[in-house]
């Protein structure tokens, strides 16, 4: 777990670190944040729901603080600026109804024949999900364009943390948050070979890293 206990401590600097220029958010909301603990506490999670030792050791090291509105309503989840958009990160007793929709569909909430139990959603972008394999080694991790078939984007939720801090090192120190053509709103060219050529190192896979950066930005 010693590579895992740095890419967790490496993913909290850089999710706290760096600002969120231009954000989506209203400026006068509250950021989330995540925080590590230094004392594990019992966690609150749905009990159909099982997690990995990896997914277990981030959640039980990580303090994920959401963000609570002007009306002092909190939102289910903090969000990791992209740049270009918001990517949601879903504290341990939010998973359960993130799984509605996926591995619980209908009213009634049943389970969905399609969708293995095993995997689970712990993060998304517009809707479009970030699962986690929590039967497999080292916890891969996934993604899809909502209801679509699933692609690798990590061989391990190690390198997922990782990549994430590598995106956010890059957006905001090589580009200073600057990423994209504010008259078309196209990402530029040089942020994403910049960003492929890193996460091509992060992720060991030119497969995953394309995966990765399509999802984010495609």
């Amino acid at each position: 777990m010693k590579q895992l206990e740095n890419s967790v401590l490496k993913f909290i600097q850089a999710m706290n670190q760096y600002p969120k220029e231009e954000s989506p958010l209203e400026k006068n909301e509250k950021n989330g944040e995540v925080l590590y603990r230094s004392e594990l506490v019992k966690l609150q999670v749905d009990e159909k729901i099982y997690l990995s030792p990896e997914l277990n050791f981030f959640y039980e090291h990580c303090e994920i603080i959401r963000y609570i509105r002007p009306d002092g309503y909190q939102l289910d989840c903090p969000f990791i600026d992209l740049g270009n958009n918001l990517l949601s990160l879903y504290s341990p007793d939010k998973l359960g109804r993130r799984q509605e929709g996926f591995r619980w569909i209908g009213a009634e909430k049943k389970e969905n024949p399609n969708w293995d139990s095993n995997w689970l959603v712990v993060a998304d972008k517009d809707d479009d999900p970030i699962v986690v394999v929590t039967n497999q080694e080292n916890s891969p991790v996934m993604a899809s364009y909502e209801t679509s078939a699933l692609f690798p984007i990590a061989d391990s939720f190690s390198a997922f943390l990782d990549s994430l801090s590598v995106t956010l090192e890059i957006i905001h120190e090589k580009f200073k948050g600057e990423i994209m053509d504010e008259e078309t709103f196209e990402v530029y060219d040089d942020f994403i070979v910049t960003l492929k050529s890193s996460l091509s190192k992060t992720l060991k896979k030119e497969e995953y890293a394309e995966n990765f950066i399509d999802y984010l930005y495609g």
